[in-house]
């Protein structure tokens, strides 16, 4: 359909098409058409009080939800402020698309600064070397010079950072194309299928292995279901990196301890067959590749180029991992029992439960699990309370738990809780005192949005796992003591209950 509009309206029809109800941003002098539109549909901007944060809450929204996260952002400070969420998301692979204004091009003369408001030469620059890259090796960060370009753009970024193994993306476009005038037509997307896999040679690698094992990462989030089946059907154990935790959950195999515990070393190490699904097998889920793995690795992946970087692999499916796609496996014999999982992750937890380190940390977890309803949703900061609950509660459904450990950001908790709570689910942020203060302003963006948002704050006076390394390593404390305000006057003053546990 042909509409008159200004290139944000068409802009906002766009991703109102692809399923985005809600954008995160900050309005700014260059980008105030995204707020001026009318469009009917268009998703709603959730105004926060940092450009940061409105990536983080897109990101948030991403993790939770599986759609696209987006954030609105002004030309110049306002994009560069986004640069530490914005890789914490594009690591993480969060299907995340940030939206900026960029200098008017009527005011820009080519390789010479002008000095115009918020002016860069190469804004999308910033966004290259984390934004998700093409299979023809080029960075999704781009700049429109017209707004054609702009519309192409957008409906190439979206397709591209929904692609498995999904992204984050860059679009900027000058403010005074941003608010001009756009004629033409918005095409309604189209949802393509994956070509016929042959699982040939990968059933006959699970046919003649006694002892299946699953490794399972944030990219099969959309196979929860199936690969529970497929782990009862075989017999194997799920073990889930942190971004695929709570898939396969209802399975009776499902691990509910970390890698790096040694119980799960053990049994990774005693099994024939590693089945690796939707994972970059990537260092910080793999203590640095320092695990002892089966003698046969297997992989479905959208890219599993990706892992063979990282360790041998037998076979290799590159494909989407989509329900028709492991039909094929259903069909393979029932195996026998060899593990009994649920032995092991009760002897595993109580023995953390009885060390020095783990009394307190495994209680915290486990009143999460016990008071935390299933349907709510938990973001975690990096912090030792986050640390515990990310490692160790329970994965009790798929797209639960949101943790920062792909760039390993401090100060994700807070704000991206707003995207995950946009749509009214309740959602639980476990943060430090040190994390927490990079955004505390966004109380603010909770309370005038009403979210049903409870925080968990730890407060031990600083960065206590900072505190922790520089004791082991016998190097004096410093730069990890931190003067924090009175948190019962400081929430009451955004009109947030307050709860002092004074838990020692």
């Amino acid at each position: 359909m042909t509409h008159t509009q200004t290139v944000a309206d068409a802009i906002l029809r766009i991703l109102a098409s692809h399923g985005v109800r809600f954008a995160f941003g900050i309005p700014g002098v260059h980008n105030l058409a995204f707020w001026k539109s009318d469009v009917e549909g268009a998703p709603r901007i959730i105004n926060v009080r940092h450009e940061q944060s409105a990536v983080y809450a897109a990101d948030g929204l991403a993790r939770t939800t599986g759609g696209i996260g987006v954030a609105l952002t002004t030309t110049g400070p306002g994009a560069a402020n986004t640069l530490g969420a914005f890789g914490e998301a594009a690591i993480s692979r969060s299907p995340l698309l940030v939206i900026s204004s960029e200098a008017p091009i009527g005011f820009r003369t080519k390789g010479i600064y002008r000095g115009y408001l918020h002016e860069m030469g190469d804004q999308a620059s910033l966004f290259a070397p984390l934004a998700k890259v093409t299979v023809s090796g080029f960075p999704l960060a781009k700049s429109a010079t017209t707004a054609s370009e702009a519309i192409g753009f957008l409906e190439e970024l979206i397709a591209e950072i929904m692609k498995a193994p999904t992204g984050a993306g860059y679009l900027g476009i000058p403010a005074d194309i941003l608010s001009a005038h756009f004629e033409g037509k918005l095409d309604t997307p189209t949802v393509s299928s994956d070509p016929h896999i042959k699982f040939d040679g990968l059933s006959e690698l699970i046919r003649t292995s006694e002892r299946v094992i699953f490794w399972v990462g944030g990219g099969a989030t959309g196979v929860d279901l199936e690969i529970a089946r497929l782990s009862e059907l075989f017999k194997a154990p799920i073990i889930t990196t942190f971004a695929g935790r709570g898939i396969g959950a209802s399975s009776r195999f499902s691990l509910e301890i970390p890698v790096h515990e040694p119980e799960t070393g053990e049994l990774l190490a005693s099994a024939e067959l590693l089945l690796i699904m939707g994972s970059q097998f990537d260092g910080m889920n793999t203590k640095n590749w320092s695990i002892k793995l089966p003698p046969k690795v297997a992989v479905i992946d959208a890219a599993p180029e990706l892992i063979q970087r990282n360790t041998k692999i037998d076979i290799a499916i590159k494909a989407n991992l989509k329900s028709v796609l492991l039909e094929t496996l259903f069909s393979l014999e029932e195996k026998d029992e060899w593990v009994d999982v649920a032995s092991i992750n009760k002897k595993a937890r109580a023995r953390i439960a009885s060390t020095p380190e783990g009394i307190a940390g495994m209680a915290l977890v486990d009143a999460i699990d016990r008071s935390w309803p299933d349907e709510g949703r938990i973001v975690l900061d990096m912090c030792i309370a986050g640390y515990w609950s990310g490692g160790y509660a329970r994965g009790k459904r798929a797209r639960r738990m949101a943790y920062p450990v792909g760039w390993g950001t401090l100060g994700f908790a807070l704000p991206s809780s707003i995207g995950a709570a946009i749509d009214g689910t309740a959602t639980l942020v476990v943060a430090g005192d040190g994390g927490i203060a990079f955004a505390l302003s966004e109380l603010a963006t909770l309370v005038q949005e009403s979210l049903p948002v409870t925080i968990l704050l730890h407060d031990d006076g600083g960065y206590g796992m900072l505190r922790y390394d520089q004791k082991v390593m016998n190097a004096p404390e410093r730069g990890v003591d931190l003067v924090n305000p009175n948190w019962r006057l400081l929430a009451e003053s955004f009109g947030v209950s307050f709860k002092d546990t004074n838990l020692k």
